[in-house]
């Protein structure tokens, strides 16, 4: 958003003794809106203004100026007669993993990142949960891209073996616990033989009290792990709120590392219930679990939204696809589907892309291709006024069946 100050000067003359000049201030808003088309999978270059219609809060809107951006450099440009406007170009890469094991497959993604991507100019943030990394441009300057590329391969392994560690930990000890519960859910009230021999010697003849004392435990556990992997809403608003501030192209990587949580069979709950139907405890207990698995994202979806476009980034949402470990005894719940379906919401507001792929190296560099090309269009809103609302944009095509993507809106402010 850019505002230009205005002085119009009104020319009044009296008796022809003197003139007088009245200035009074008027304020244009001017809004960019980055636009990627696509035909099928390829970037359709060949578009002019007119092409185009814009609409802000369903009000159809003049645009003004149309430059046609390939990586840094203006291919093409179409504006309005005597109004020129100066698109920023110089990008800046964030990189953000939130994984809890290394993927080999992440050497290839950041020697793809070095070898084909990065640009004299260009500056890269990295970011993992033990902390944020800035790319020097000394370092740019006296250093390889190979070993650059090993350096930052480096830390995201370190962090992600070391920052995870709790997480990990708490996935083993929900494993065991389920094996010790199944065990416990399982034995015969007339018999003390319980059907799994790997625990039968610690969890023969459980009674009501061990059983509801597992059960707390594991719902404590989960709860713990649950709480590692919170996305902070209040940290991701104010993410966005300081990118929107810093000029220039945003392009932020955002890698997600497919999630499974240890949980009890259902066959050995069904078990559970009917064998401990009379004790009022552990149903309860049991039926808490039942409600724990059915979680519901705590984020305010639509504020997250309007924040992440309004702050004029590029949010590409990477998604590690992988298979869940076969554990006897134990179902392996996929838990990334609240995530999944924010940050894709998160990605689509600000026209950036989601791939979900088993490897990241083809997603990020499937991912860098869609971001590398876009149209800038300019405009000013009719009747603008900064009441801090936000306003929806709204852009298609005349004539032309093809995929658009773009910033959601913005906040008048």
């Amino acid at each position: 958003m850019k505002k230009i100050l205005l002085v119009l000067g009104v020319l009044l003359l009296a008796g022809g003794l003197f003139a007088q000049i009245e200035q009074q201030e008027v304020t244009v808003t001017n809004i960019m809106v980055p636009v990627r088309v696509y035909s099928q999978n390829t970037f359709v270059d060949n578009l002019k203004i007119e092409d185009f219609e814009l609409y802000e809060d369903g009000v159809l809107q003049k645009i003004e100026a149309l430059y046609l951006i390939n990586q840094t450099d203006i291919a093409r440009k179409e504006t309005a007669k005597e109004k020129e406007f100066t698109p920023q170009l110089f990008r800046h890469f964030y990189f953000i993993f939130q994984i809890s094991e290394y993927n080999p497959r992440f050497k290839d993604t950041i020697d793809y990142f070095f070898n084909s991507v990065l640009l004299p100019g260009d500056v890269l943030t990295l970011m993992t949960p033990m902390g944020n990394y800035s790319l020097s441009r000394k370092a740019l300057k006296i250093k390889s891209k190979a070993s650059l590329s090993s350096d930052m391969q480096s830390i995201i392994r370190r962090d992600a073996t070391v920052g995870a560690a709790d997480y990990r930990s708490l996935i083993t000890d929900l494993t065991r616990l389920i094996r010790t519960i199944s065990a416990a859910g399982s034995v015969d009230p007339q018999s003390s033989m319980v059907s799994n021999t790997e625990t039968s010697s610690s969890t023969s003849g459980f009674g009501t009290d061990n059983v509801g004392f597992l059960l707390g435990t594991y719902r404590a556990t989960l709860e713990k792990l649950e709480g590692l992997r919170i996305v902070d809403q209040a940290k991701l608003v104010r993410f966005a709120q300081s990118l929107k501030r810093q000029p220039g192209q945003k392009n932020v990587f955002f890698f997600y590392e497919r999630e499974f949580r240890p949980e009890i069979n259902d066959r050995i709950l069904t078990q559970m219930m009917d064998r401990f139907q009379d004790e009022q405890n552990v149903i309860g207990d049991l039926m808490d679990l039942f409600q724990f698995y059915q979680r519901q994202t705590r984020l305010n979806i639509e504020q997250v939204v309007q924040t992440f476009a309004d702050a004029g980034l590029q949010f590409n949402f990477i998604f590690i696809n992988r298979d869940a470990r076969n554990v006897t005894g134990v179902t392996m719940r996929e838990q990334s589907e609240d995530v999944f379906d924010a940050f894709t919401q998160f990605a689509r507001a600000t026209g950036g892309v989601v791939d979900n792929s088993q490897n990241p190296a083809a997603a990020f560099a499937n991912a860098y291709q869609i971001a590398g090309s876009y149209y800038m269009l300019y405009y000013s809103p009719t009747d603008y006024q900064e009441d801090g609302s936000f306003k929806k944009i709204r852009i298609r095509l005349k004539n032309q069946d093809y995929s658009v993507t773009h910033r959601y809106g913005y906040y008048a402010r």
